[in-house]
């Protein structure tokens, strides 16, 4: 899972990336190829540069902190995990940090469900006041074209991510935690 490339040549190349945060590899498979659809059908030369990381990687914060400088620079994050009542108190806190260390102005979320019938849900909720406090676009898989209608979807974002005048990139100015135990005999 990494960049995949789009069939036009003619044109100039978008990059966008992406993070998908899974529970399970059905999950990241299909986060993956829905991504793989949206580059596809814009029509357009778009790339997207996708890092998949499991979910058991945030509840460990020597690594959730690596995570956190990686994703800085992503345009979109994928949550593809199963349904859940709440967020997980760990995914949360990730989010947080990645949303105040980001260097992408106009980031994205994408919960994406996992094929169960959805109801609303106090997951959805969290998510919704989490992106509007930190000034994200919440999408949901019907904005990004699950339903096989994909190309609006790239076209806007490919032509918001070119309109991007580049700024001033913040530095990662977190410190990362000392892992608890060095060696095996610790």
């Amino acid at each position: 899972m990494s960049a995949i490339a789009v069939h036009d040549d003619n044109l100039s190349d978008t990059v966008l990336k992406a993070v998908i945060i899974y529970d399970d590899f059905d999950s990241a498979t299909r986060a993956t190829a829905l991504l793989e659809r949206v580059a596809m059908r814009a029509d357009e030369a778009m790339k997207w540069d996708i890092k998949p990381w499991r979910f058991d990687v945030l509840k460990q914060p020597t690594l959730a902190a690596l995570t956190v400088a990686v994703a800085a620079n992503a345009d979109l994050i994928v949550l593809a995990l199963r349904q859940t009542h709440s967020t997980p108190a760990e995914l949360l806190d990730w989010l947080i940090k990645w949303a105040e260390h980001r260097r992408i102005e106009d980031a994205a979320v994408l919960p994406l469900p996992s094929g169960e019938p959805q109801t609303p849900s106090a997951s959805g909720d969290e998510l919704k006041v989490f992106a509007e406090g930190y000034g994200l676009i919440l999408l949901d898989s019907h904005t990004v074209g699950n339903d096989g209608n994909s190309a609006p979807f790239g076209h806007r974002w490919r032509r918001r991510k070119q309109s991007v005048a580049p700024g001033p990139v913040r530095a990662f100015t977190g410190r990362l935690p000392a892992p608890p135990h060095w060696g095996i005999n610790e």
